[in-house]
């Protein structure tokens, strides 16, 4: 038999115990993720420089680092998801992570926001295959009883990641500066941001060798035949199945409004309700709030799975629907509240349940989708979650200028948030018949 097949037969036993190939891959999966993670965070940590040496303005830079890298992340998931079902997800996720190496070592070379942007877009695209290619291959790699304690650690990665970036940029950049006299003639002829977007990009190769030796199924390669017509074709799965994707990727997209409208106007509907906040505190305790929450949720996750009950097909869905139900009280307690930690008490409260509840979604997804369409309909859970949490700024921002100058805001929150978690809630519940259909129906 192979070796490239052993992991895949493993992973085909729901009773079956990983083998130390799958987390072998895992480890490589997630280095990865934390090599893309320092690549995009290095933008944000160049920008006093990028502003003072290619002239950008506040604006062109809120584009460089936000909407713009969005934008096209968001535009090329599902491309690469289709790719990814049709080449192989080993072959797509190598090819994404030259692009944004490539793409990042580009940045340095670039005199103008025009150039720089262009090249952003490319680290953008490459990294859009992150969550849809890897979490596409989790199911390939692990049983079914091991498949979630995969997801949990990917996603908690996932989450960190941007933390860990952000301190590994910073200490590249901090040796750089200290050392910047004695670089090779080369580098020490260039800035040292110039000089750190090329060391951060150097690590690419690196991580597309590692990538090949992972042990994937045979279907993995190449994941259905070339002449398969559902390869290329999604419509007829979503015609026969669209109540369970209905139902589940409309709960994806309301469960996140409410971290758009919080992340985008807390920090500014805060100084208005109370008194003597400025955004510098606001920044403290939020993201206190904030990283707790977040620590919660992670913890929440498989032991809401663990304590339930019944079906252990179901147990994901029953575990989300009481989550998104219980974060209601704390974003209707918003209303009430008449002191700043009250506030920032309920909004740690809402990040655990939410991310609570994101962490199940993608084993939710997994068991959704057939093997070969599974790149494609895990590309969308973050294109529901990006557009929502772009709409609901915008929502926000409309609703609260008809409302109390002071709280206004914080109103518009809770009237966004609350329909939200109620109607995430109740799409749950409904998912729970036309998923146990789909995943029979996908299991044959």
């Amino acid at each position: 038999m192979p070796a490239a097949t052993k992991a895949g037969d493993h992973a085909d036993g729901a009773g079956a115990k990983a083998p130390a190939s799958a987390w072998y891959a895992l480890a490589i999966l997630i280095g990865t993720t934390l090599f893309a993670f320092v690549d995009r965070q290095i933008i944000n940590l160049i920008a006093p420089s990028l502003q003072r040496d290619l002239n950008i303005s506040d604006l062109q830079l809120g584009m460089l680092q936000g909407l713009g890298f969005a934008f096209f992340a968001s535009l090329a998931a599902y491309p690469i998801g289709w790719l990814s079902d049709r080449f192989g997800r080993r072959l797509v996720l190598g090819c994404c992570i030259m692009v944004w190496s490539i793409s990042t070592a580009a940045c340095a070379f670039q005199t103008s926001f025009t150039g720089i942007f262009a090249a952003a877009a490319g680290i953008a695209i490459g990294e859009a295959a992150l969550t849809p290619v890897i979490f596409s291959m989790l199911p390939d790699l692990f049983p079914e009883r091991q498949r979630n304690t995969a997801n949990f650690i990917f996603f908690a990665v996932a989450l960190l990641g941007a933390a860990l970036g952000l301190a590994l940029g910073g200490v590249t950049l901090d040796l750089l500066e200290t050392n910047h006299g004695s670089l090779p003639a080369f580098f020490a002829s260039m800035d040292s941001w110039r000089v750190a977007l090329i060391l951060v990009a150097a690590p690419g190769p690196l991580f597309v060798l590692l990538l090949s030796t992972i042990r994937m199924t045979s279907n993995s390669g190449r994941v259905a035949a070339e002449g398969e017509p559902a390869l290329n074709n999604i419509l007829p799965f979503l015609r026969e199945h669209w109540r369970a994707i209905a139902c589940i990727y409309g709960a994806i997209f309301a469960y996140s409004l409410p971290l758009g409208a919080v992340g985008a106007w807390l920090p500014v509907a805060m100084p208005r309700a109370f008194e003597g906040i400025d955004a510098a505190s606001v920044g403290v305790q939020l993201g206190i709030a904030m990283g707790v929450g977040s620590i919660a949720g992670l913890i929440m996750a498989p032991i809401g799975i663990k304590l339930l009950r019944g079906d252990a097909d179901l147990k994901p869905l029953r575990t989300a629907r009481f989550y998104l139900t219980v974060a209601s009280l704390p974003t209707l307690f918003i209303l009430f509240a008449w002191q700043p930690w009250q506030i920032y008490a309920a909004v740690g409260v809402q990040v655990a349940l939410l991310l609570a509840t994101g962490a199940l979604m993608p084993g939710v997804l997994q068991q959704l989708s057939p093997p070969h369409l599974r790149s494609r309909l895990l590309s969308l859970l973050g294109i529901s979650g990006a557009i929502a949490t772009g709409l609901a700024p915008m929502i926000v921002g409309a609703m609260s200028g008809l409302l109390d100058p002071d709280r206004g805001l914080l109103t518009a929150m809770v009237l966004v948030g609350l329909p939200a978690w109620i109607v995430a809630a109740i799409l749950m519940s409904m998912a729970r018949r036309p998923f146990v259909t789909t995943i029979a129906a996908i299991r044959g």
